[in-house]
């Protein structure tokens, strides 16, 4: 093997695995073993670089950062068992009622508060899809906008904090998770307000793609207006709580997520729609997730360690100072 064509070569080769549609974590330790085992047979790789993977191993498990992933985990899958998602839904969709477009903002706001409570997006884009899209196509939306606007507020999950992606990419780049969560607050609501924006211009320009739901003599009584609060009260209150907290250096985000954990379930047991086979559910999905974030850690380790004995980094400063 050619040691200046290791490291292009590797990672085309990782580019064409995902595209096949193999699982990222096995797929970054596949390629790597490969590029290891050949690089070893032909001389073009030190083996002495593999002697840091068992300290990889062990910096992943002794990081105070990946301690916060279980917990966010853990909230976001107890309020979603316990339907603040489509609580808050449905009172903010009677409260936007009058408008044009009323379910598509009150599905960018539930969206964007469900992907900050989940932390991932999956599990965003399943509930709203679940909870949202019938909505709006039985009120005669335009299956186009109502689609695309469930699908962008969900990829707000990736960089809404608490998000998971965030905290396992200040565990890779080694820098504080405080600082990342800083950095994504004003884009993370740039991007909403775009999102808003663009729902307004388009509802404007063509109503018929998203009318409203309440007739326009109807009014608007002190009840939905309780309701709503009710709803999106308790579950927007315990994020920003936990963000503050973070913030403001009150609490590490591994103390904020166990805050956000204990709200979770009081709201949960507030509402009387948290019992023991939902939480049970919501750990074994925690585990599960958690199990995959942990491969995906390691896979990714091993995948960075080849890469540098195969001077990746070189390559890549090389190929942007072209």
């Amino acid at each position: 093997m050619n040691p200046d064509l290791a490291a292009p070569l590797m990672f085309a080769s990782l580019v064409l695995v995902l595209l096949a549609g193999f699982p990222v974590a096995f797929s970054l330790a596949a390629v790597a073993s490969a590029f290891a085992g050949i690089g070893v047979v032909s001389g073009a790789f030190e083996p002495a670089f593999l002697l840091a993977m068992p300290l990889r191993v062990q910096g992943v498990f002794n990081s105070d950062t990946f301690l916060a992933v279980p917990l966010f985990v853990l909230m976001g899958m107890i309020l979603e068992r316990s339907g603040v998602a489509e609580e808050t839904l449905l009172a903010l969709g009677r409260l936007f009622g009058r408008m044009p477009g009323g379910l598509l903002i009150a599905t960018i706001l539930v969206g964007s508060a469900l992907s900050a409570i989940t932390g991932f997006v999956s599990a965003s884009v399943i509930a709203m899809g679940l909870i949202a899209l019938p909505a709006m196509l039985k009120a005669g939306y335009d299956p186009k906008l109502a689609a695309g606007a469930i699908a962008a507020a969900g990829t707000l999950a990736q960089m809404l904090p608490p998000s998971l992606v965030l905290i396992v990419l200040a565990e890779q780049m080694d820098v504080p998770l405080v600082d990342i969560f800083h950095a994504a607050l004003l884009p993370s609501a740039i991007l909403v307000g775009l999102y808003l924006l663009y729902v307004l211009v388009v509802t404007r320009l063509r109503p018929r793609s998203a009318p409203p739901v309440m007739e326009p003599g109807e009014r608007l009584g002190q009840a939905v207006w309780r309701q709503a609060l009710a709803a999106a009260g308790a579950p927007i209150a315990l994020i920003l709580i936990i963000l503050g907290s973070i913030y403001f250096g009150v609490a590490a985000p591994t103390e904020g997520g166990a805050i956000g954990v204990c709200g979770a379930v009081a709201i949960g047991a507030a509402r009387r729609r948290l019992g023991i086979r939902r939480l049970s559910q919501a750990l074994s999905s925690t585990g599960v997730l958690c199990s995959g974030v942990i491969f995906l850690l390691l896979g990714a380790s091993f995948f960075t360690l080849v890469f540098r004995g195969f001077y990746g980094p070189v390559w890549i400063e090389e190929l942007f100072a072209c």
